[in-house]
C-alpha cells in the first residue's frame, strides 16, 4: 500500500520547484541582458529585438510540436495581449539598458515586482503578506540607492539620464501586468503556448522597425544575437513556469538575485563605477528578495 502525500506537502514542494525554476530565469536574464549591452554598441534596438524573437519562436514552436501540444490555446485574446504587452515592456528595457549602467537598468526594470504585488492583490486575489510589505520597502530603499535620483542626490556624475530612468519605470509597470497576465492564464495555457505567443507578437512588430534600421551583423554579432534568442526562450520558459507554482509578488522578486551580477558585469565588462551607496542598494534588494525565497508556504488559495 502506496503512502499518500500529504498535499500540503506537495503543494510546497512544488513552490521549491518553482523558486528554483525563478532562480534559473534570473540568471538566464542576467546573462541576456549583458550580450544585448555588447551587441547594442553597433546592432540597431529593434533588430536584436526581431532576431531574440525570432529564435523564441523557432524554439517555442518545436516545443510544442515535440509535445504534440496544441499552438493556438484557448484564450487566445488574451495570449496576444500579453505578447503585445511584453514587447512594449521589452522596448522600454533595452532603451534602458542602452542608455543606463547594466546595473540601473536591471534594477529599475526590477521594481516591477512591487507594482505586481499591488496588481496581484486586486486582480488574482493573493493578498499582501507582512514578508511582501517588509520587501515593498526595501526595494525602494535598495533601489534609490542604486540608482541615485537627480532630485535625491544632484547631478554628479552617478546621475542618471532622467528620460532613460522614465523609459525604465515604464516598462516596469508594463512587465507587473504581464506577469499578473501570465499568472492568470496559468489555468488554461500550457507555459510555453504563453512563450511561443509572446516571441511571435514581437517578432511581428518588430520586423517592419527593424528592416528600416538593419545593419548587417558580422559572424560574431551573429552569435551573440543568436544566443540571445537562446537565452531568451529558456528564460521565459523558466519564469513562466515557476509563475505556475510561485505567488506572483513573490515570484518576481526573486529577479534581484541577479542585481550583484549585473553590477560585476557592468565593471568588469563596461568599466562602470559603482560607489558603496549602490553597492548597499544591492545588497538591501538582494537580502528582501532572499527573505521573499525562504517562505516555503504554498501558493494561497484565491478568493
Amino acid at each position: 500500500m502506496g503512502v499518500v502525500e500529504n498535499p500540503q506537502d506537495a503543494e510546497a514542494a512544488g513552490t521549491q520547484r518553482g523558486v528554483t525554476l525563478l532562480v534559473t530565469a534570473a540568471i538566464l536574464f542576467s546573462g541576456l541582458s549583458v550580450l544585448a549591452k555588447l551587441v547594442g554598441a553597433r546592432i540597431p534596438l529593434p533588430e536584436v529585438i526581431l532576431v531574440r524573437s525570432v529564435v523564441a519562436v523557432a524554439f517555442a514552436r518545436g516545443t510544442l510540436a515535440r509535445g504534440d501540444i496544441p499552438v493556438w490555446g484557448t484564450r487566445r485574446t488574451m495570449l496576444a495581449l500579453r505578447g503585445l504587452l511584453g514587447f512594449i515592456a521589452l522596448v522600454c528595457y533595452f532603451y534602458a539598458l542602452m542608455h543606463l549602467p547594466i546595473a540601473d537598468a536591471i534594477v529599475i526594470h526590477y521594481t516591477h515586482p512591487v507594482f505586481t504585488l499591488l496588481l496581484a492583490t486586486v486582480v488574482l486575489g493573493e493578498a499582501l503578506e507582512r514578508r511582501e510589505t517588509g520587501f515593498i520597502v526595501g526595494c525602494f530603499v535598495g533601489v534609490v540607492l542604486v540608482t541615485q535620483p537627480r532630485a535625491l542626490f544632484g547631478a554628479g556624475e552617478t546621475s542618471a539620464d532622467p528620460f532613460a530612468l522614465t523609459v525604465a519605470v515604464i516598462g516596469a509597470v508594463i512587465s507587473a501586468g504581464v506577469y499578473v497576465m501570465i499568472r492568470e492564464l496559468r489555468s488554461t495555457e500550457h507555459p510555453v503556448r504563453v512563450v511561443f505567443y509572446n516571441a511571435l507578437v514581437a517578432s511581428i512588430l518588430a520586423a517592419p522597425w527593424a528592416w528600416h534600421a538593419w545593419v548587417p551583423p558580422d559572424p560574431l554579432e551573429w552569435t551573440i544575437l543568436l544566443a540571445i534568442g537562446a537565452c531568451t526562450f529558456l528564460h521565459q520558459q523558466s519564469m513562466t513556469r515557476g509563475l505556475h507554482l510561485v505567488r506572483a509578488g513573490r515570484a518576481t522578486a526573486l529577479g534581484y538575485v541577479q542585481v550583484l551580477l549585473a553590477m560585476l558585469a557592468g565593471i568588469w565588462l563596461f568599466h562602470e563605477e559603482v560607489d558603496p551607496l549602490a553597492w548597499i542598494g544591492a545588497v538591501i534588494l538582494a537580502v528582501s528578495a532572499g527573505w521573499l525565497a525562504t517562505d516555503r508556504r504554498p501558493v494561497a488559495p484565491r478568493g
